[in-house]
C-alpha cells in the first residue's frame, strides 16, 4: 500500500510505514502532552522535512542529467535514479550535499523566526518548570529540530548517510575503484567511537542505529570481498555488481543479493536497469523471509516490464495468497518450466486445493510437468478427497513412469467414485508393474467398497502370486 504522485515532474511514492516515523517523532517530542492536535502537525512536519530533503537530491541530480525517483519509507527517504549517466565524484558530492542543505536552509529560517518570536526561550523555560508548551511553541521547535538538526546529523561521515556518501565521493577523487571501500572503513571507525559515546551516556536508541549502520557497512564489505573472490577483482561497473548479485542468488546469499540490488537501484542508468535491480531486491527479501518487503519491491517496478511470474508467484505463496500463486506459477510453467517452478507450483496447488485446475492444465499440456510431481499431486488430491482429480493425475503420470503406487492410488480414487470395475483394472495394472504390498491392499479404507464385492477374493489372489 502506497501513495503515488509527482512533484516537479519527479515520481514520488510514500509507503504507509513512513507515517510511523511521524508517530515516533510525535511521541519523542512530548506530542501527547501538547494535545491530539499536535499529531497531524508532527506527521506533516516529518513529511515536509524528508520530502524536501529528497527533493534536494533529486533536483540537483536531474540538473546533472539523471532521472530521479523518490521513495519515503520507514525512518528514511531514498532517491534513486531511473536513468542517466554516471556522475563525476565532484558532482556526486553536490548531489549528496543538496539534501541536507535544504533542511539547513529551511530549519535556519524557522530558527530565526523562533528567535524573533522568543519561542525557544519560552519553550526551554516551560520545560524547566515542568510546564506544557503551547502548540505553536511545540510545532515551531519540532520544525527546527527535524529540518535543521536532522540535516546536521545526516552530514556525519558515516555510510549510508549523506556525509558518508560525500566522504566516499571525496575518496573517489583519488581512486574510483577503492573510494567506496575506504569510506566504509572510515565509517566503521567513526561508528565505533559513536557507539562508545552512546553506551556511556546510555542512549539506547542511538546505539541501536549505530549498530544497524555498522552492520550495513560490514555486509557491504563482505559483498565486495565475495565479488573479488568470485574472480572479478574490483566492482568497476554495474555489470560487475549484477554478476555478483546473481552468483549470490544461486547460493541463497540473501544479504549480498539485497545489498547489490539496492546499489544497482540507486545507480541504475535506465528504467530497465532499475527494474532488474528491483527484481533482484525482491528475490533477496524473499530469501530473507521478508515476503512483504519483496512485494513492496515488485510494486515499485516501472510498469514497462511485467514481474517475473515465478518470483511474483513465490512472493504470493509466501504471503499465503495461494490461489493467486497457482495462476502465476502456471504462467511460469508455460513460459518455460524449471525444477524450482514445478516444485513451487506443486506446493501452491496443494495449499490452495486447486487439484482439478492442475489436472486440467496438465491434461492440456502434458509436457509441462514430470511424473514425480504428478504422483505427489495425485496422493495429495486423494487425501483431500478430490477423487476425480486424483484419478486424472494418476492416469497422466502412470504411462510415463509406470509407478506401482500411482496405479494403486488411481484405483483408490476410482473406488471412491463408485467405478469398481475400472478400479479393479487399475489394481491389475499396479500388480503388473510390481505392486505386492498385501498389507496396504487389505487395510486401505479407500478400497472398502471393492473388498465387499464377490470379485475381490479372486483379484486379491493375483497379488499373492
Amino acid at each position: 500500500m502506497a501513495i503515488d504522485f509527482k512533484l516537479f515532474g519527479i515520481p514520488i511514492r510514500i509507503h504507509w510505514l513512513f507515517f510511523l516515523t511521524g508517530l515516533l517523532v510525535w511521541q519523542g517530542f512530548r506530542g501527547p502532552d501538547v494535545g491530539a492536535a499536535s499529531l497531524p502537525i508532527a506527521l506533516l512536519v516529518v513529511l515536509q522535512a524528508v520530502l524536501m530533503h529528497e527533493l534536494g537530491h533529486a533536483l540537483v541530480g536531474r540538473a546533472f542529467g539523471l532521472q530521479p525517483q523518490i521513495d519515503l519509507m520507514l525512518l528514511m527517504g531514498q532517491t534513486s535514479w531511473r536513468s542517466g549517466r554516471e556522475l563525476s565524484p565532484g558532482r556526486s558530492m553536490l548531489v549528496s550535499f543538496a539534501g541536507p542543505l535544504v533542511g539547513i536552509v529551511l530549519g535556519g529560517i524557522a530558527l530565526a523566526l523562533a528567535l524573533t518570536l522568543g519561542d525557544p526561550q519560552a519553550f526551554a523555560k516551560s520545560l524547566e518548570a515542568g510546564e506544557t508548551p503551547t502548540l505553536r511553541q511545540w510545532a515551531l521547535t519540532t520544525f527546527v529540530y527535524v529540518n535543521l538538526v536532522w540535516s546536521f546529523y545526516n552530514l556525519v561521515p558515516v555510510l549510508p548517510l549523506d556525509g558518508g556518501n560525500i566522504l566516499a565521493s571525496f575518496f573517489q577523487l583519488f581512486s574510483r575503484e577503492h573510494g567506496q571501500r575506504w569510506a566504509r572503513y572510515v565509517s566503521l571507525v567513526f561508528l565505533a567511537g559513536l557507539l562508545a559515546l552512546a553506551v556511556a551516556i546510555q542512549a539506547i536508541f542511538l546505539a541501536a542505529f549505530i549498530v544497524m549502520f555498522a552492520f550495513m557497512n560490514v555486509q557491504a564489505l563482505r559483498a565486495e570481498r565475495a565479488l573479488r573472490q568470485s574472480g572479478v577483482p574490483v566492482v568497476r561497473t554495474a555489470e560487475d555488481l549484477l554478476k555478483l548479485a546473481y552468483a549470490a542468488l544461486e547460493k541463497g546469499d540473501h544479504a549480498t543479493v539485497s545489498k547489490a540490488a539496492l546499489v544497482l537501484s540507486q545507480h541504475a542508468g535506465d528504467t530497465a536497469a532499475r527494474d532488474e535491480a528491483l527484481h533482484l531486491l525482491a528475490w533477496g527479501r524473499l530469501l530473507a523471509g521478508q515476503p512483504g518487503q519483496a512485494r513492496e519491491a515488485l510494486d515499485r517496478l516501472s510498469g514497462e516490464r511485467d514481474p517475473d511470474p515465478a518470483l511474483e508467484g513465490s512472493v504470493q505463496l509466501a504471503l499465503g495468497r495461494t490461489v493467486e500463486a497457482v495462476e502465476l506459477f502456471e504462467r511460469a510453467l508455460t513460459a518455460g518450466p524449471s525444477e524450482m517452478v514445478v516444485k513451487k507450483w506443486v506446493e501452491a496447488v496443494e495449499r490452495s486445493g486447486s487439484f482439478r485446475r492442475a489436472a486440467t492444465l496438465v491434461n492440456e499440456r502434458r509436457d509441462l510437468v514430470g511424473p514425480k510431481a504428478l504422483s505427489r499431486l495425485q496422493a495429495s488430491a486423494l487425501q483431500a478427497g478430490e477423487h476425480e482429480a486424483a484419478f486424472l493425475l494418476g492416469a497422466l503420470a502412470f504411462p510415463i513412469a509406470h509407478e506401482p503406487l500411482t496405479a494403486f492410488n488411481a484405483a483408490c480414487a476410482l473406488v471412491r467414485l463408485g467405478k469398481l470395475d475400472e478400479a479393479a483394472r487399475w489394481l491389475e495394472k499396479a500388480h503388473e508393474v510390481g505392486f505386492r504390498d498385501l498389507g496396504l491392499l487389505d487395510r486401505e479404507e479407500d478400497l472398502d467398497a471393492l473388498r465387499a464385492t464377490s470379485a475381490w477374493p479372486e483379484l486379491r489372489a493375483r497379488f499373492e502370486s
